[in-house]
């Protein structure tokens, strides 16, 4: 053995080596997301009164948090949540009137926000595989 201090050296970490390059995983982030919207749906059914909307934003926007920072997504890969956020509460409110229609009010409400956090979990998940440089180009 060599007390050599090259060969005990590790490398200097590469830039693409970063785990804050890579997007959220986009199968955990939208299957999670859906499922905590399902089960806020479910114990939202089984309280007396309906719940205040901190209680129904809280368990989606917390794993989507929570895949944030297990996986290490780079705040420069967030920018998804914008339009995410746009796009689903469009789904929610045109969706839940057209659902009210076809299922009833009673379903109405319980799938368009599974349906709208759904949806936010996509559009995140699928931008943040395209991170914002910068500087502006051009």
């Amino acid at each position: 053995m060599s007390d050599d201090p090259e060969q005990h050296d590790d490398p200097a970490p590469d830039a693409a080596d970063d785990p804050r390059h890579e997007p959220a995983p986009f199968a955990t982030t939208v299957l999670l997301t859906g499922g905590s919207a399902v089960a806020v749906m479910g114990i939202a059914a089984l309280l007396s009164h309906p719940p205040g909307l901190k209680f129904l934003l809280f368990g989606p926007i917390a794993l989507v948090a929570f895949e944030v920072i297990t996986a290490e997504v780079w705040w420069k890969r967030w920018w998804g949540a914008l339009p995410g956020a746009a796009i689903s509460l469009a789904c929610y409110f045109e969706g839940r009137q057209a659902l009210a229609d076809a299922l009833g009010d009673t379903w109405a409400h319980p799938v368009a926000y599974v349906l709208a956090w759904t949806l936010f979990a996509t559009v995140f998940a699928l931008c943040s595989r395209y991170p914002r440089p910068l500087q502006p180009s051009g």
